[in-house]
């Protein structure tokens, strides 16, 4: 009885905090980041000579195939730009959209967890590029995992069957997403949280975006019409239903950390007074 009671407090704290209002309006801003962010994980990643197929490949495995196509169209027109001007300024414009787009994670996380945050602009800022930079090397490591992972197995265990080392893939996958995830959750929030106060929400999140993409993937790919309907920019619809479908889930994550810190926090029922909780 008391789990149905906390999904009925989580269900009317995500409707107190307007998290579907305010997971479009951040939807809005990860669009404006989402391409700027190739922009710099591609000069990034030619910065540590790494394989730049590798790394989108392994974004591709999460993303739909529609949408992942209109980022090939994207950055095969961007191989071919030759202004170092442009990708100068393109890199420019990266940083700061990106950037922008986690300040509003920051304000997000602060919603959830009913405070005002007291810290200085230039350290909010500071954070957002921090969470950015978090964010790209997270990307690049589990692409790492995933295209050197087959040669460090072979190296440490070269008798241990495939599908253990498949496993193991995948699982320090996304461990490493959810430890990011947690970074995320607990540096956006201006109040001081645990590691362990984030986690719940960080591994629910994860599990959230695993599943939902999946399963997003499948319902468009075999019952639905978009291409037929929006034609040549059915891609970009399909890749903001994801982006949407991604904010939402990680700001439940983040409401869900919230409920559950305010239950073991001495001073929660302050926090909950103004909370339409059971």
């Amino acid at each position: 009885m008391s789990i149905l009671i906390f999904l009925i407090n989580l269900i009317q704290k995500c409707r107190h905090d307007e998290v579907f209002d305010r997971a479009a309006g951040l939807t809005y801003r990860v669009l404006l980041a989402f391409f700027p962010f190739l922009v710099f994980l591609m000069a990034l990643v030619g910065f540590m000579q790494l394989d730049m197929d590798g790394v989108m490949r392994s974004l591709y495995r999460v993303m739909p195939a529609d949408a992942s196509m209109v980022v090939t169209d994207f950055l095969e027109e961007l191989s071919h730009a030759q202004s170092r001007g442009l990708l100068s300024s393109a890199l420019f414009f990266a940083v700061y959209n990106t950037s922008n787009g986690f300040r509003a994670v920051i304000r997000c996380a602060n919603r959830a967890y009913g405070v005002n945050d007291p810290r200085p602009m230039w350290r909010r800022v500071l954070i957002s590029f921090g969470l950015m930079l978090l964010f790209t090397f997270s990307i690049i490591f589990m692409a790492g995992v995933l295209m050197f992972g087959a040669d460090i197995w072979a190296y440490f265990l070269p008798y241990a069957p495939v599908v253990l080392f498949n496993v193991t893939r995948i699982l320090g996958s996304l461990f490493i997403l959810t430890f990011t995830t947690m970074l995320i959750y607990k540096f956006s929030c201006a109040t001081r949280l645990r590691l362990r106060d984030v986690l719940p929400g960080a591994a629910l999140t994860v599990a959230g975006w695993t599943v939902a993409s999946a399963l997003f993937g499948f319902f468009i790919t075999n019952f639905t019409q978009y291409p037929a309907v929006y034609g040549s920019i059915a891609g970009i619809f399909i890749l903001i239903l994801w982006l949407n479908l991604i904010c939402i889930i990680l700001l439940i994550g983040n409401e869900f950390n919230a409920l559950l810190w305010a239950q073991v926090r001495p001073d929660r029922k302050q926090f909950t007074s103004t909370r339409h909780i059971m």
